[in-house]
């Protein structure tokens, strides 16, 4: 089951490294924020030394404090965190990343990966409106995206804005609302053919959340 799928359920999502240049496998605070970063997600990726992805990535932001990939990484890291937490640590991990995703796209606007990470995390909180703009503006920068660090693509930031819409209440078009901004179009970007099948049939919501509720599973 994707990372994403058990956001929905609990608290986490995952995504992969963009653009990070080779390791110099010193550790510490020796090489570049570039190649620190690097080390940092293959730490990350091992998936079992959460402490010294978290100390490569502070690192490389000591020596440059707005690299934003660096920024990035502690986003992901916290939030996988989050994932396996309760309460009041589950909240604070969840600030915590979110703090990093938002200063990762402030220093670089066209981070895909931290716009999809903040995206997640806004829906992890309930928070549709921003859960549907992150979502929106990682799409915008590549409507095809693919992560196979986490096994993570366009279509999970599809059924982000799914739910988002679905959870503000615009479940489908109208004449009056003619545009792709509700749940209805993206579900049926998920499963083609989805609006079509039902012809003249008007969706109920309870039909959106049970779809929704299959896609999160499959």
């Amino acid at each position: 089951m994707k990372m994403y799928r058990i956001l929905i359920g609990c608290v986490l999502l995952g995504l992969s490294l963009v653009g990070c240049g080779g390791g110099t496998g010193t550790g510490g605070t020796y090489g570049s924020a570039e190649t620190l970063t690097f080390e940092g997600w293959a730490s990350y990726r091992g998936g079992n030394d959460d402490k010294k992805a978290e100390e490569l990535f502070r690192n490389a932001l000591s020596l440059d404090p707005t690299f934003a990939e660096a920024h990035n990484g502690l986003g992901w890291l916290n939030f996988r965190r989050a994932g396996q937490a309760k309460g009041d640590a589950q909240k604070q991990l969840l600030g915590s990343a979110k703090t990093s995703f938002q200063k990762a796209t402030s220093s670089n606007p066209n981070n895909v990966d931290a716009w999809a990470g903040l995206a997640g995390l806004e829906l992890a909180q309930g928070n549709w409106e921003q859960a549907r703009d992150s979502a929106n503006r990682a799409l915008s920068l590549n409507s095809r995206f693919f992560s196979s660090r986490d096994n993570i693509d366009y279509r999970d930031l599809h059924l982000i804005l799914a739910e988002s819409y679905f959870f503000l209440g615009w479940f489908s078009a109208t004449a009056e609302t003619p545009d792709p901004n509700n749940a209805l179009h993206h579900l049926d970007v998920l499963s083609p053919g989805y609006k079509k099948f039902y012809g003249d049939n008007k969706l109920t919501p309870p039909d959106l959340i049970f779809k929704i509720e299959e896609l999160q599973k499959s």
